[in-house]
């Protein structure tokens, strides 16, 4: 809350029936970002919008460390889900790597690279990002930033 409006876990799971209006029912992929210390809530949100938790698509390291309870946090991961099938249009063995190390920008923001490495693996997919902050070329982008 100190950098922009937050919604709670109960409000993300609340938010189904938009995601049914924008997500494929037989072939999508959802990539979500998650904090660590609320991992198994997030894969919770992905399965309430009816996603199957599928594996961990990457991990950032941000080439810092915040201070954590247990051990210094400096890595964020993106966690990859599906409904129906895998999209057709998938690049088989795309080399698209899982781990990326980029130094943090402006909060929250995750790197560029991202984007580029899904676009490298579904090239004909539509593509949306929920909670986005920047408009991106090729993606539709949703949230009070742009």
């Amino acid at each position: 809350d100190n950098y922009y409006p937050t919604m709670s876990f109960s409000e993300l799971e609340a938010m189904r029936p938009d995601i049914d209006k924008i997500a494929d029912p037989d072939n999508c992929l959802l990539f979500m970002w998650v904090v660590s210390p609320e991992l198994d809530r997030c894969i919770e949100v992905g399965k309430a919008w009816g996603f199957e938790y599928i594996t961990v698509a990457f991990v950032w390291y941000k080439e810092r460390a915040n201070s954590g309870n247990y051990t210094m946090s400096s890595c964020e991961l993106c966690l990859l889900f599906k409904k129906g099938k895998i999209p057709p249009d998938r690049v088989r063995n795309p080399g698209q790597k899982q781990f990326i190390s980029e130094p943090v920008s402006i909060h929250s923001r995750k790197p560029a690279c991202t984007r580029e490495r899904i676009e490298g693996m579904y090239p004909v997919s539509k593509k949306i990002e929920l909670f986005a902050r920047q408009k991106v070329p090729g993606w539709d982008c949703w949230g009070n930033e742009v």
